[in-house]
């Protein structure tokens, strides 16, 4: 199942899922009026884990900008933020954001089945730049005497650019989601938060499903795991 609140895991249980295959984690920061505390996010991610009852739970960072701005973060006005600074491109530009997200994922994972995945990944390097942060993050930790391990670390698949890249991102990459939405939309160049353009909004387009079918063959080949989020994952 998919999740980004506290009130989103008590369905668990009665879902039949295996785990939470996407925590979105940048609800937490939306819904304030300020940037969280370390401790505060390390609290939250440990009571989702806790609440997870020993299933996998899969964080992805901050996914933010396009439609998604933070009040309290300075952001430029973008003449096409879907194209823009967002997600992963805005983490690692800003690095000390997303230290303060993984070190506060890297205090609650203490001994449970956490998975960390990184949106929007577009290159090799972009991710190989993200999981020596999380390497980072860890040995700060372990200075300061702060037990910690290095969870799995994967990628959202959802650009062209990952498609043709995924060879090589799924032989580093833990494991694999498929972001459906953002995918198509980049495939098709369909806007999906236009109304309008809906009737071209389509799931099943040859180009998506070959896609889809070039991802799976390839995580099988490389013996990942790979899932799907996004409304595709409803059909």
């Amino acid at each position: 199942m998919n999740a980004g609140l506290m009130a989103d895991l008590p369905s668990l249980d009665g879902s039949g899922a295996d785990g939470v295959g996407l925590f979105r984690t940048e609800l937490q920061f939306l819904i304030r009026s300020k940037m969280p505390q370390r401790a505060e996010l390390a609290a939250l991610y440990s009571r989702v884990m806790d609440a997870a009852k020993g299933k996998r739970v899969a964080f992805r960072t901050l996914d933010i900008g396009s439609d998604k701005v933070l009040p309290y973060l300075r952001q430029p006005k973008e003449e096409n933020p879907a194209l823009g600074w967002r997600s992963i491109r805005m983490a690692l530009d800003r690095p000390a954001l997303l230290r303060l997200q993984l070190r506060a994922l890297l205090l609650a994972s203490e001994g449970q089945p956490m998975k960390i995945m990184f949106p929007m990944v577009a290159s090799l390097d972009e991710f190989l730049e993200a999981r020596a942060l999380v390497e980072v993050c860890h040995r700060e930790l372990q200075r300061e005497g702060i037990p910690s391990r290095i969870p799995e670390l994967g990628m959202m698949i959802e650009l062209p650019s990952a498609v043709t890249m995924i060879n090589e991102l799924a032989a580093a990459a833990d494991f694999l989601s498929i972001g459906s939405n953002d995918l198509i939309q980049y495939l098709l160049a369909v806007d999906r938060t236009n109304t309008r353009m809906a009737p071209w909004f389509a799931p099943h387009h040859p180009a998506v499903i070959r896609a889809l079918h070039c991802i799976v063959k390839t995580a099988r080949q490389h013996n990942k795991v790979i899932s799907l989020c996004g409304t595709l994952g409803a059909d």
